[in-house]
Formats: structure tokens, C-alpha cells, sequence
């Protein structure tokens, strides 16, 4: 007698419920469905048994197991807390689990890769998180061994999700101009004429910066002004920045705000009395408030934040539809930003 018969014996019903049970495919509802329920589990502990996944996964024809693909280069993958807890939770929901396959670029440039991954993973299709600087050869090799995909935080023609940071750039810098603010830099320290294939943001967020700045009549930081400067210079430049004569009274920066309120410091100037201060960053987790950023930096910087749970919880959604239509493209899922006020920004008149 195998034990799944033996707990069905011991609990007194069939095979079949004691499968159902162990799969979770029972609602439960009446108190005495609980009781049989949890009678049925309470057995299979004490037996030791458990569902077979493979004869499941054989029965079903899928795995109910995404792949999430990561590079093992540093700086081509970027996977922030909150993104895989979104990814996680809906999982959680659809009863579905997650594995990690974090492979080198060369790998994913062979003959039969993706396909190759799929079966090695045992999972149904891949969740695909190269963000930055993404080898051509690889997209070219996906396009010849499709696989079901989807692409994270990756802005592409079609099988991805990605944020809207042009307009973030647009509303950023409008809420500044209404605040009667006409000196806006923005802090942007990437290498762009050495890395023309980096992440969009970088492209976008000064795009829609530039398209407002300019139509409102007001000179735009050049794309290029702070390219390429590193360390400790950075710091240095917006102390330079800052202590000029013609200073700015806001500024926009890309990432990294604490080094803009140390620079602000290190000159005499105080936020946002004497400077206003706008970033980017992710949502606060659930059930957090915006007065929790103080404890890192003692002041909430004004944000535009990014729905990063949410591009997760979608990028499963999405995964899932392209599994079910392997054949069929699916239009880029663009996912706005949200304003966080904080309190790193006021009128001109209150700097005065």
C-alpha cells in the first residue's frame, strides 16, 4: 500500500481528496470540510507524505514555476527588494513558485539557451531582469529561440514592463516652475557618450526635463554637463555648482539625493529654505509613511517614486498571458510614477 493511500485509509475518504487537500485545490468553507481538511494533513504529516510535484507537473504539462534571470556581469541586473516582493506575492496568490538562474553573458549567447534554461530550471517561462547595457547578441538569440518572456524594468517594443520616466522628468520639473522656480539644474553623473545602450531612465527622465524646460522658455542643463565626473569629484562639482554666482534654486537629480544635501551643506545652504530638491526612488513599502525616510538622512526628500511591487505583481500577470499565448506579442506595460512631497521643496518667495 503507498502512503497516499494509506492516509486516504486513515482518514477515511478517497485518493482523489486526499490529493486535492494536499494541493490546495479544496475551498473549505464548512466547518466540517475544515475538519476532514485539516484531519487529512494532520495524517500526511505524521506519514510523511507528500504531494509528487513531478508526476503534477508531468499531469498538467507545466511546471506552475517561473524563471527569474538575472546576469552574473555586475551592473547589467538590478533587483530591489520591493520588486521581488511584488513578484513573490503573486505568485503566492496563483499558488506558483519561483526559481533564480543568474547565468554569464556567454551562456545566453549560445545555440538553445533560453530553451535550455526552461528545462534546466524546470520552470514554465522566464522572467528576464537585464536592465542595463543588454548585449545585443542576446536579444538577437531570444528572437531565435523564443521562449515565453518577459522583460523587467527594460523598455523594449513589445514583452516588457517598464516605468514612465519621461513624464516623471515632465512632472518634476513643472512642479518646480510652478513653485517660481527658472534656475533648474539637473544631476546626472553617467557616462552617456561611453554608454550609449544604458538604462532608459537616464534618457528619459532628462528628456522630458529638457521638453518642459524649454517650453516654458527657461535654459536646460545640458545632457552631457556632469557626464563622466567620479568620486569624490561629483561631490565636488555640485559644491562648485552651488557656490557659484548664478546658482540654481532647484535641482533634479537622477539618484543618489544625500550627496546633493551634503554638497548643500558643505556651502551654507539649507533645504528647502535656500535650495529645493527633487529625486527618483522606489515606493515606500506597504504600510510605511514618507517620515520613515529621516531615519537615514534625517530629511524626506520630494520624489517621484516608483512602482516597483506593482511592476513585479504585473510582470507575473503578464507572464502568464504570454504562456498561455506563447505565439502572441504583448504592447509594453508602462507604469507611471507617483509624487511624494517630502520636504525638500518650496516656492521661490520661501527662499527669499
Amino acid at each position: 500500500m503507498s502512503i497516499l493511500e494509506e492516509v486516504a485509509k486513515q482518514a477515511g475518504v478517497s485518493t482523489r481528496t486526499v490529493t486535492r487537500v494536499m494541493r490546495g485545490d479544496t475551498k473549505e468553507r464548512w466547518p466540517s470540510a475544515m475538519a476532514r481538511a485539516e484531519k487529512i494533513r494532520r495524517i500526511a504529516r505524521e506519514l510523511g507524505y507528500r504531494p509528487n510535484s513531478s508526476a503534477s507537473a508531468i499531469r498538467k504539462g507545466r511546471f506552475d514555476c517561473l524563471g527569474l534571470l538575472l546576469s552574473a556581469d555586475e551592473g547589467r541586473s538590478n533587483l530591489p527588494p520591493l520588486l521581488l516582493d511584488g513578484i513573490h506575492d503573486e505568485l503566492l496568490e496563483r499558488q506558483m513558485h519561483l526559481t533564480l538562474a543568474k547565468l554569464p553573458d556567454q551562456e545566453l549567447v549560445e545555440a538553445g539557451a533560453f530553451p535550455r534554461i526552461l528545462q534546466e530550471c524546470c520552470c514554465d517561462g522566464l522572467l528576464v531582469n537585464y536592465t542595463d547595457r543588454i548585449p545585443h547578441a542576446m536579444l538577437k538569440r531570444l528572437d531565435e529561440d523564443p521562449v515565453p518572456s518577459m522583460w523587467l524594468n527594460c523598455k523594449l517594443k513589445q514583452d516588457c514592463i517598464h516605468y514612465d520616466d519621461y513624464q516623471a522628468g515632465v512632472d518634476a520639473t513643472q512642479r518646480l516652475i510652478e513653485l517660481g522656480h527658472r534656475r533648474i539644474a539637473y544631476l546626472d553623473f553617467t557616462q552617456f557618450h561611453l554608454q550609449p545602450d544604458s538604462h532608459y531612465s537616464r534618457v528619459d527622465r532628462h528628456a522630458g526635463y529638457v521638453s518642459t524646460m524649454l517650453q516654458a522658455g527657461l535654459t536646460p542643463t545640458p545632457r552631457d554637463q556632469f557626464a563622466g565626473i567620479h568620486g569624490k569629484g561629483r561631490l565636488t562639482a555640485i559644491c562648485q555648482l552651488l557656490q557659484s554666482s548664478n546658482r540654481p534654486t532647484a535641482i533634479i537629480s537622477y539618484d543618489a539625493p544625500h550627496r546633493v544635501l551634503l554638497a548643500a551643506a558643505m556651502s551654507g545652504l539649507s533645504l528647502p529654505h535656500d535650495l529645493s530638491l527633487i529625486s527618483f526612488d522606489e515606493q515606500l513599502t506597504q504600510g510605511s509613511s514618507s517620515e520613515q525616510g529621516e531615519d537615514y538622512i534625517g530629511i524626506d526628500v520630494s520624489c517621484m517614486r516608483l512602482p516597483t511591487a506593482l511592476a513585479g505583481q504585473r510582470a507575473v500577470e503578464l507572464l502568464l498571458e504570454k504562456i498561455e499565448h506563447p505565439n502572441q506579442s504583448i504592447a509594453p506595460c508602462v507604469l507611471p510614477l507617483t509624487w511624494d512631497a517630502g520636504q525638500t521643496i518650496a516656492s521661490v518667495r520661501e527662499h527669499q
